[in-house]
């Protein structure tokens, strides 16, 4: 009969994250770091007339389950703001800020590198020259026909016509679309949704070490923890994550996790 007491833990895998009403896989966490399992509870103590405690009932019992993921992650993110990840596509295009850098032409012109998007005849409002000293000088605005201090805008041909006198660079802003691209959106009044998750180990036999057992904490119910959520700006950064561990209010065996070990 197999019946393992002792293991040693290699790693987690894997964290997965489901929704608990249809089962679709909504995340998966394949990069982590530092996984953590606690537990806790309320007490309640029973004293005597001289204060000695007789006894102490714990009710409330909850737990959390955090993990630092190497990597930057998008579905993580989304399940902490509280959002969906969205994907562009040919009938659900994104719109995308672009800032750009260009170098006016002989012909007095400057070629974007997307086609912009917005009001009509005003796709780019302004255009802002850049000195020899890389700082910005004057202003220019968009018009319909040329003249003293404005450019013109064809957005089809993605082409800034410029005054004769203008030379060098400017820098404009815009907007385009794009159907090949995801959006992730941090909006104050979304919540985190309750999931279900499957966290998947590999353990060893402590005494034999060439012995491979799986394993898998199931969580039926766990809410991602909005509290304070950092994402490091940096190439070496971490996203950490916590979520808080419920029993289904309606499951009668209140059930807040297992941990199973497989031998095969």
């Amino acid at each position: 009969m197999f019946n393992p007491n002792e293991l040693v833990l290699e790693k987690i895998r894997a964290v997965e994250e489901y929704d608990p009403a249809t089962s679709e896989l909504t995340g998966r966490y394949t990069q982590i770091e530092e996984p953590s399992l606690k537990t806790s509870a309320d007490g309640t103590t029973v004293t005597d007339a001289m204060g000695a405690e007789i006894v102490t009932f714990y009710q409330a019992q909850t737990g959390t389950f955090s993990f630092t993921n190497s990597l930057l992650s998008l579905d993580l993110a989304a399940t902490q703001f509280g959002s969906d990840k969205e994907m562009a596509g040919k009938d659900n295009k994104i719109v995308i800020p672009v800032s750009e850098t260009i170098t006016i032409g002989a012909d007095h012109t400057a070629v974007l590198k997307y086609v912009p998007v917005g009001p009509a005849g005003a796709e780019v409002k302004f255009a802002k020259v850049i000195n020899e000293n890389n700082t910005f000088g004057k202003t220019y605005e968009v018009a319909a026909a040329a003249g003293e201090g404005v450019f013109t805008l064809n957005a089809e041909t993605k082409t800034l016509t410029f005054p004769e006198d203008v030379t060098g660079r400017v820098f404009v802003q815009y907007e385009r679309e794009s159907d090949s691209a995801v959006r992730v959106t941090k909006k104050t009044d979304a919540l985190p949704k309750v999931r279900s998750l499957l966290v998947h180990a590999i353990f060893h036999d402590p005494c034999n070490t060439n012995m491979v057992y799986a394993g898998v904490i199931s969580i039926p119910r766990a809410q991602i923890n909005p509290e304070s959520v950092e994402l490091s700006l940096k190439p070496d950064g971490k996203h950490a994550a916590e979520y808080k561990l419920q029993k289904p209010y309606c499951d009668e065996t209140a059930r807040l996790f297992d941990i199973i070990v497989s031998e095969d």
